[in-house]
């Protein structure tokens, strides 16, 4: 268990502080230390990185209330920290502005970068983070779990470097947060620690923004062939820079695209076979342009053709269900017309185009039943659904609820819908459309579920979606009468590969699930069975820090999450077993009792802790190593009278005869009790 002297503080507290790097520490990759100190002074302290988890998330912080941001390590493996490198980062076009940006840094202890994602400008940050200062600077992403923007809960850790991603703010924040923000820079700057900001134009503007326009930067971009060229040299591809001067490659470098762009342009570089595949591999990153618009161009010339609407339907079908089966693709194309009010009823069926000619007419071959676009294009029904997206903006609501209802659709193998969600997943992380998976966990229930589980934990982890994804479990969870199956949903990914890698996130999500769900609701349980199953140390971390802010006197809600989180944790074995470890411990016995009080005390939660008490009794009776230790801490929480009834239950639950376990637990309570009051009386 944590030492309560040092654990750390919830609500809004300032975040864990920094212990100051020395040139022996790894680079830029020591974590912080959690002091809990009330001034946030570091403390020096050997720091156990296996603290973070595989995910980096901090494991110490893990609220039920109030709001926090985690600091997220920036370590070596992180792409961003490799490209920021001497000689392989390559500067924005703006070439004032970024000179700019780092004596706004230097001078305010903070900068806004003000750009569109896939911009570079988190690389960027990284860069002006590696240069600010005096001294080396930890760095750290930082993962806010707030209900709107705040600089309370940001850290003021020394010489450390932080990176926050305000993109998409949903609603406003406070008026006065530029100004707070500002004064943070200030706070920072004395501690020789910096904040870079990153945000969209689209959102960063507004009288609660102008105190920051002082150190808000429009960044663009780097050169598109320079990056490209940085890329292959890392990647020590040297002999391919020449191909950059092919002719096939004008075009490109005059569109002077985006950083995300130019570095998968340098990846389909790398991967070609050979030099003749430039003119493939162009094609391939102009999205297959003119395959696609000569796809959905195919008048009718006979009788016997599809028309342009039911071709360009298909095609679209057969991306989204590329690999699926032809009648699946077939399916999901009626499906679509007859949302634009083209009748499929019986006669127009029959009186259309065959089956075999649509799909020829669309281009798509067969592979025994199953459907595919051309294989030799790579990437081009991934291509067809993004020109889809981007040709027809005002359908998008349209083709979203069509596409989640084919994955929804029990006629469609669940094969062919998991296509459907991964194309959909695809789309929406090059779109950064969240509105897909919105989409996702609202129509995908039932047996499908799974889908829409696998869905949202692959796009939990994602760099750009993962933190809108992450934000929308909470909130789910967060609200005061949230849908049942949001909350199922939530506690699904959390028990799966999600949670394993984040499971402070994790763990803070089921928290609030537990207060929505039944007590012992089996799905909670094998949620907490498996966290503390892989992540035990962070589970006893998290389940203390809860115990040790909930009392008597706490909000019913919060009251309410800790008890059904902390009977979800002891309801399995794996869980009993972790919290009998530190049960010997004076102050985590003396919540555990207390939780166990509160649940018996609680009307709709006894019949759930009763039955697990009855299953205590028969794994641990005949347990010659911790029959005792089982029954000590029985008697502790069976010493109030008032508990007695609930004893009295579990002694003849079976027979009518006392049983001799809950005999001895009656005897040592009661002399506990007798020997409380008679101290009590001197």
């Amino acid at each position: 268990m944590t030492d309560p002297e040092h654990a750390p503080h919830l609500g809004t507290q300032p975040g864990p502080a920094q212990t100051e790097p020395t040139e022996s520490q790894a680079h830029r990759a020591t974590p912080p230390v959690a002091t809990g100190q009330p001034n946030g002074a570091a403390q020096s302290e050997p720091v156990n990185f296996n603290q973070y988890g595989e995910g980096g998330i901090q494991a110490f912080n893990v609220h039920l209330n109030g709001d926090q941001v985690l600091p997220v390590p920036i370590t070596g493996t992180d792409p961003a920290l490799a490209a920021s490198e001497d000689g392989r980062f390559i500067p924005p076009r703006n070439a004032p502005q970024w000179a700019h940006a780092t004596e706004r840094l230097d001078e305010c202890g903070i900068v806004v970068l003000c750009a569109p994602p896939g911009s570079g400008r988190r690389t960027a940050a990284v860069k002006l983070l590696r240069a600010a200062g005096d001294a080396r600077l930890t760095l750290f992403d930082l993962e806010p779990e707030w209900s709107k923007p705040s600089t309370n809960p940001l850290p003021k850790g020394w010489h450390a470097g932080y990176i926050l991603d305000l993109s998409d703010i949903p609603e406003p924040p406070a008026d006065r947060f530029g100004e707070d923000l500002a004064t943070l820079g200030a706070q920072l700057r004395e501690r020789g620690s910096f904040l870079v900001v990153l945000a969209t134009p689209a959102d960063w503007y507004g009288h609660w923004a102008e105190p920051t326009l002082a150190f808000t930067i429009p960044l663009e971009s780097p050169d598109a062939r320079r990056l490209v060229e940085s890329e292959l040299k890392a990647l020590q591809r040297m002999e391919r820079l020449a191909w950059l001067n092919r002719a096939e490659f004008t075009a490109i470098w005059s569109a002077n695209p985006s950083a995300r762009e130019a570095r998968r342009l340098a990846r389909l570089v790398n991967s070609a076979p050979d030099e003749d595949a430039v003119s493939a591999l162009v094609d391939e990153f102009g999205d297959w342009h003119t395959t696609v618009e000569d796809l959905l161009s195919k008048d009718p010339k006979k009788d016997s053709d599809p028309t342009l609407l039911s071709t360009r339907v298909t095609v679209w079908a057969g991306a989204l269900l590329h690999g699926g089966q032809r009648s699946s693709v077939i399916k999901a194309a009626d499906d679509l017309l007859t949302r634009l009010n083209v009748s499929r009823d019986a006669a127009h069926v029959l009186t259309d185009a065959t089956t075999s000619r649509r799909l020829e007419t669309a281009q798509i071959s067969r592979d025994g039943d199953r459907a595919y676009h051309d294989k030799t294009k790579q990437g081009l029904p991934e291509a067809l659904l993004r020109h889809l997206w981007d040709e027809f903006p005002t359908q998008h609501e349209l083709l979203r609820k069509w596409a989640t209802d084919v994955a929804a659709d029990r006629g469609i193998p669940e094969e062919d819908a998991r296509l459907v969600t991964r194309a959909l997943l695809r789309l929406a992380v090059h779109r950064h459309d969240r509105a897909i998976l919105d989409g996702l966990a609202n129509g995908l229930a039932g047996t499908r579920r799974t889908l829409a589980v696998e869905t949202l934990t692959t796009a939990a982890g994602d760099a750009e979606l993962g933190r809108y994804v992450r934000d929308r479990l909470r909130q789910w969870v967060d609200t005061t009468k949230p849908s049942t199956d949001r909350v199922d949903l939530v506690v699904e990914i959390c028990a799966g590969r999600w949670g394993v890698e984040q499971p402070a996130l994790a763990l803070t999500r089921l928290g609030k699930a537990a207060g929505h769900k039944a007590f012992g609701t089996p799905a909670l349980i094998h949620a907490f069975e498996e966290l503390a199953r892989q992540r035990p140390n962070e589970v006893r971390k998290a389940v203390d820090q809860w115990l040790s802010h909930t009392g008597l006197e706490s909000e019913d809600r919060l009251r309410r999450q800790t008890l059904g989180a902390f009977l979800a944790l002891v309801s399995s074995d794996v869980g009993t077993d972790l919290i009998l470890d530190d049960a010997q411990k004076p102050e985590a016995r003396q919540r555990f009792v207390w939780a166990w009080q509160a649940l018996l005390a609680t009307d709709d939660a006894t019949n759930a802790t009763e039955a697990h008490l009855a299953r205590w009794r028969e794994r641990f009776e005949e347990d010659a190593d911790r029959r005792e230790a089982v029954l000590d801490l029985l008697a502790d929480i069976f010493t109030p009278p008032r508990l007695r009834s609930g004893l009295g239950r579990l002694m003849v639950a079976e027979t009518s005869t006392l049983h001799p376990f809950w005999q001895q637990v009656l005897e040592q309570a009661a002399h506990r009790d007798l020997a409380s009051r008679e101290a009590s009386a001197q």
